[in-house]
């Protein structure tokens, strides 16, 4: 990857930005405008540059004292700029004018087009660099300024943008609209939405008025949302003791996008899944998951838009907090949710990432727009949260709000680097916080913490964490431990890689109470007897984190995998869903990637043998009653079963369930959705999969759409795989659901080696339908393939069609890639022993 240099001189910045765009995405795909850019030339300057890539440019000129300097433009496309060069020097305040036009882009990045149905729409996404796609501009998050939006467009269209309408004119089937001039943006933060939308009725909170926009015939989805967007703000403005800093709160389902929601100051942008919910057919967890990211966004609104990091590199300053607050803040409105539950789910993930050699810091030098892309992942999201997470309880919940609403106080409307967040905690926790945080934000991976008792003393020891250990590895943490003996907690700041603490008297020791530390405990023999006898007096987290912890054991080598199995088959009773579904990652790996041909078969058997017994007690169908934890209990329990262990009582129930439930949604309980559909495309013969795509075609939910559309990639008959892998090349798959379906594919064992050969074979007609962010998804999967031929042709492929942003994620590809070998090597025969011993 290119190291050039890629920032803009800090001499000239912008203070106020007037966009002016004509746009009908209904009957043309370009568009075109002028920008007028008010800015301060700190010193005397011979040429602007600023930021435009794909843009025809025109018609520079600047205002300056009274006169008009021309300029002349000097594309330099490495920087993804443009230089204008002035006649003479200026310095001090100046106005540059400048004309440009553009394609409505397929990429679903800068201002771009999407469809639904017949209608034709143009949004914005423009994090990380992709505000110059749109207009011309000063493209770097440390470079505020006020904007002032217009748009001309067919009469019919709504057009939203940042801040409410100011007002707008209408002749001959046309209409201008003029927006209210915004507070300090970033340029990544403007949006701009053009098309036949609808909106919600308003609702408010406090002052702010709600509204969810959405495409026609949409809007009974609409209710969930609003609810939620109403609790999470106010719950919001509470604990930053600050009200909402924009005019209005405008939520945005668009049937085409990139990520999964957008922070815009007052405009946030959604993919359809994860806003509109029918309350007769949504799953609770796909409710939990509406509600997670929109917390998440509302959180942005004072953590990452009134309080923006500097440059990318402080990415995780946004991104960590606003995942730590929204689960803070859902658990808060809705605990009978157990949101802390779900987020170790995430963090579970974080981990497996953070223990590769080709892992990355929170905090990693940006040095071009593709870096930028890539460090969109769960280093920064989910490991910094568990970051923040950590440091909430070692400071404690008060100082530690004392310290974020001093921090947002302090910096409103402008930027900000780490030191600035840990003088804010510090002075209001009395603690110099920097020594304990720094190490974590900037030292790739995380400590593994062995516990033993020793008599009266626990004794403590750290070491880097790899699943392929290394020697001499000196890195050492500043570890906020908190363990766990019988019902006491235990506390101790671990500096040292060996250190002791005195251990009051209990049953057992855990060694991360509430799996509040972002670490591994590895414990001893005899502290994982005690913690076997002892299960049910551990809470869930820390029965998710104990199966999770030997499980990474066995991966690294630390621990034999029948122990881990003898710990698995112990949970045959266990009644925790989020327990359940900690299990079944590793159960799904063992019977999927593990077990040769002739051990799958006994594997699942014992699968069957532990947790059979718990669908025969609690049945296909749920009782009058029956609470939101029972019914995922049911859901985990059948996907065990079935997805897993392929067990014939289940995957032929899902079929006839199937057939009913295509009929009449009523005849199943939504959370069991997911599974049966998935266990009917399994068996899906030609007329069962064009019943699966006739539903996708006439869903009607974006959450029933999703579903059949990766149902199609689980089939197991060749033709019909090949007849998905084709679909994925057409229109009928939005671009931002294809590389979820190669995904799907490539997950699928009947289907994988047929899904590499066609992406190798169609690659240059697979990559365009793939964005720069979500090309990873697919390469993140390819390691499913399994075999070292395999391995040697993902590198070669990548070797020979690069992708910018995904050169870190092919270097962990095929890291786990020998990974999974090395593990399949040494575990084979241990697996044959264990189930020798279970017969």
């Amino acid at each position: 990857m290119s190291r050039r240099n890629i920032r803009l001189s800090p001499d000239v910045r912008p203070s106020r930005v007037a966009v002016h765009v004509e746009v009908d995405p209904q009957s043309g795909s370009r568009f075109r405008g002028e920008v007028t850019i008010d800015f301060h030339a700190a010193r005397p300057v011979r040429e602007v540059e600023l930021h435009a890539v794909d843009l025809t440019l025109s018609k520079a000129r600047v205002e300056w004292r009274g006169g008009e300097l021309r300029g002349s433009l000097e594309p330099r496309p490495a920087r993804e700029t443009v230089a204008v060069r002035l006649d003479e020097r200026l310095e001090g305040d100046a106005r540059l004018h400048l004309r440009f036009a553009g394609d409505l882009r397929g990429d679903l990045r800068g201002l771009y087009a999407a469809s639904s149905g017949e209608r034709r729409y143009a949004f914005t996404q423009l994090e990380a660099t992709d505000a110059r796609r749109f207009f011309p501009c000063f493209d770097e998050p440390g470079m505020k300024a006020r904007f002032s939006l217009s748009v001309e467009t067919a009469a019919s269209n709504a057009v939203l943008s940042n801040a409410p309408i100011s007002h707008e004119e209408r002749k001959a089937g046309r209409k201008t609209v003029w927006f209210r001039e915004t507070p300090p943006l970033s340029t990544y933060l403007v949006a701009l939405a053009v098309g036949e939308l609808e909106r919600s009725a308003p609702d408010r909170c406090g002052d702010t008025e709600i509204r969810v926009w959405h495409v026609p015939g949409k809007g009974h989805l609409t209710a969930f949302a609003i609810e939620t967007a109403r609790e999470t703000l106010a719950r919001l403005e509470k604990y930053f003791a600050l009200p909402y800093p924009y005019e209005k709160l405008d939520l945005v389902a668009v049937p085409d996008f990139e990520a999964g929601a957008m922070e815009n100051a007052g405009a946030v942008f959604f993919r359809e899944t994860l806003l509109l919910v029918d309350p007769a057919t949504v799953t609770l967890q796909e409710k939990k998951r509406v509600a997670e990211v929109v917390c998440h966004e509302l959180a942005h609104m004072w953590y990452g838009d009134l309080v923006t990091m500097s440059w990318w590199d402080d990415l995780w300053l946004n991104e960590a907090f606003a995942t730590w607050m929204a689960f803070h803040i859902v658990d808060q409105w809705q605990p009978d949710w157990k949101m802390w539950n779900d987020f170790q789910h995430y963090r579970a993930a974080a981990l497996d990432l953070d223990a590769l050699s080709s892992t990355h810091p929170i905090y990693v030098p940006v040095r071009s727009p593709e870096e930028a892309t890539e460090n969109f992942d769960l280093i920064t999201y989910e490991k910094g949260a568990s970051v923040v997470r950590m440091i909430e309880r070692y400071l404690g919940p008060s100082a530690f709000r004392r310290g974020v609403r001093r921090y947002i106080r302090r910096h409103r409307e402008g930027n900000t680097v780490a030191a600035d967040l840990w003088n804010a905690l510090s002075e209001s926790s009395g603690q110099d916080v920097e020594p304990v945080v720094r190490t974590w934000i900037e030292t790739p991976g995380f400590p593994l913490v062995s516990v033993k008792r020793r008599g009266e003393r626990i004794s403590l020891r750290q070491e880097r964490f790899r699943l392929r250990p290394r020697k001499g590895d000196k890195a050492k943490w500043p570890v906020p431990w908190v363990g766990r003996v019988g019902r006491k907690p235990v506390r101790h700041l671990l500096t040292r890689m060996r250190d002791s603490v005195e251990a009051p008297p209990g049953s057992f020791l855990y060694g991360n109470a509430d799996e509040g530390g972002f670490f591994r405990p590895l414990h001893g023999e005899d502290e994982l007897r005690e913690l076997a006898a002892n299960l049910r007096q551990l809470r869930p987290a820390e029965r998710m984190g104990l199966v999770g912890h030997q499980w990474a054991a066995v991966r690294a080598g630390h621990a034999g995998i029948e122990g881990w199995l003898d710990l698995a088959t112990s949970f045959g009773a266990e009644t925790d869903p989020d327990v359940l579904v900690q299990l079944r990652g590793p159960l799904a790996f063992i019977d999927d990637q593990l077990a040769r041909d002739d051990q799958r078969q006994p594997f699942r058997d014992r699968v069957i043998e532990t947790f059979g017994d718990q669908l025969v007690e609690l049945g296909w169908d749920p009782a009058d009653g029956e609470d939101g934890e029972m019914r995922l209990r049911r859901a985990a329990v059948i996907s065990i079963l079935g997805d897993v262990a392929a067990w014939e009582p289940v995957t032929a129930a899902a079929e006839k369930r199937f057939a009913a439930w295509l009929e009449d949604r009523s005849v199943l309980d939504a959370n069991l959705a997911d599974s049966v559909v998935s266990l009917a495309a399994r068996s899906a013969d030609e007329s069962r999969y064009a019943a699966l795509l006739d539903a996708m075609e006439k869903a009607e939910t974006p959450q029933e759409r999703r579903r059949f559309l990766l149902a199609l990639g689980s089939v197991g008959r060749p033709g019909l795989a090949d007849r998905t892998l084709k679909l994925a090349l057409s229109d009928a798959v939005p671009t931002q659901d294809v590389a979820f379906v190669y995904v799907r594919l490539l997950q699928n064992r009947a289907a994988r080696d047929r899904t590499w050969a066609f992406l190798r074979r169609r690659w240059k007609a697979v990559r365009k339908r793939l964005t720069p962010a979500l090309v990873t998804r697919l390469i993140d999967a390819t390691p499913a393939l399994g075999t070292a031929q395999a391995r040697r042709e993902v590198k070669a492929h990548f070797e020979a069609n690069p992708v910018s942003t995904g050169e870190r994620a092919v270097r962990q590809a095929l890291e786990r890639f020998s990974l999974d070998a090395a593990l399949r090597k040494r575990a084979r025969p241990a697996l044959d022993a264990w189930l020798r011993s279970k017969t």
